[in-house]
């Protein structure tokens, strides 16, 4: 009996043993070497202390037909009233704000740029579209009312440059940056995987106008999408060729992923559109 009484303590010790000394593992980060000194001691002034901390304020703006669309303002901790471009993101449809991976947003930050992105309303936490949610792909008197507010908010706000703002956007948010290019004075537009019946519907531009003269164009305009990806090639050919003025780029991947699966998929397109950004915003 005592023996067995022993063995089952040692059992006990080795167990708590064992789990305290993964509990360590878990929780404790070795220092590396690079950040300590020749005593083995944390070398304080090799800390890099410009670790970029990114606030976030919770953001509300009224459309002119009284939808409250939600949104997250992100910028520097210590620059949110310096004058910064500001670069807006839009998402999908059936997607949220939440879409935008906070790796891209901090490179953006690092960039100087100030973030904001918002839900489309009958998206997220904005309020309810007007009649069906496919509605907005087709009505030019909601999802545009959104950015609008958008922009008349950020001109209010001291921190950020009004005449650099970009506006990125996927799928249905592509032909918002593009319609806020055309009418909002956004000096960057960028669409990823935009669709060209949503663009002739919030711009009210068609093919059957292309005879006419003066079409308004805008520069600085970035189009991505997948080439096996339905034809949202050929519609951004027709955009790019007809309403886009130099600079302006399109880039087909070979790919059928659409918005945000694309750029989740082809890395090398974010990289893309930050370069995009740093030589024309």
């Amino acid at each position: 009996m005592r023996i067995l009484t022993l063995s089952l303590a040692l059992l006990f010790l080795f167990s708590a043993f064992i789990c305290n000394k993964d509990k360590h593992k878990i929780d404790w980060t070795e220092v590396p070497d690079s950040l300590k000194d020749k005593n083995g001691n944390i070398d304080q002034s090799k800390i890099d202390k410009t670790k970029i901390q990114k606030p976030t304020e919770d953001v509300t703006f009224t459309t002119s037909d009284k939808k409250e669309i939600s949104g997250s303002f992100y910028f520097q901790d210590t620059k949110k009233n310096e004058v910064q471009p500001l670069v807006i993101l839009i998402h999908q449809f059936n997607q949220t704000r939440e879409q935008w991976q906070s790796s891209f947003r901090d490179s953006l930050l690092n960039l100087g740029y100030k973030v904001l992105a918002y839900d489309i309303r009958g998206h997220g936490k904005s309020s309810k579209q007007d009649g069906k949610l496919e509605d907005l792909l087709s009505d030019p008197n909601q999802a545009p009312n959104d950015i609008k507010a958008v922009i008349e908010w950020a001109k209010k706000q001291k921190g950020i440059d009004t005449s650099r703002i970009a506006v990125i956007g996927t799928s249905i948010g592509g032909n918002i940056a593009l319609y806020a290019g055309l009418n909002l004075g956004v000096k960057v537009p960028i669409a990823v995987s935009n669709g060209k019946s949503t663009f002739e519907a919030y711009t009210g531009f068609n093919e059957l106008m292309m005879g006419r003269p003066n079409f308004p164009r805008m520069p600085n305009v970035l189009l991505i999408c997948g080439s096996k990806d339905g034809d949202h090639e050929a519609g951004q050919k027709w955009i790019l060729d007809n309403f886009c003025s130099k600079p302006c780029e399109m880039k087909a991947f070979d790919s059928d992923k659409h918005g945000k699966f694309l750029l989740e998929e082809k890395p090398e397109a974010n990289e893309l559109i930050l370069s995009w950004l740093k030589k024309y915003l």
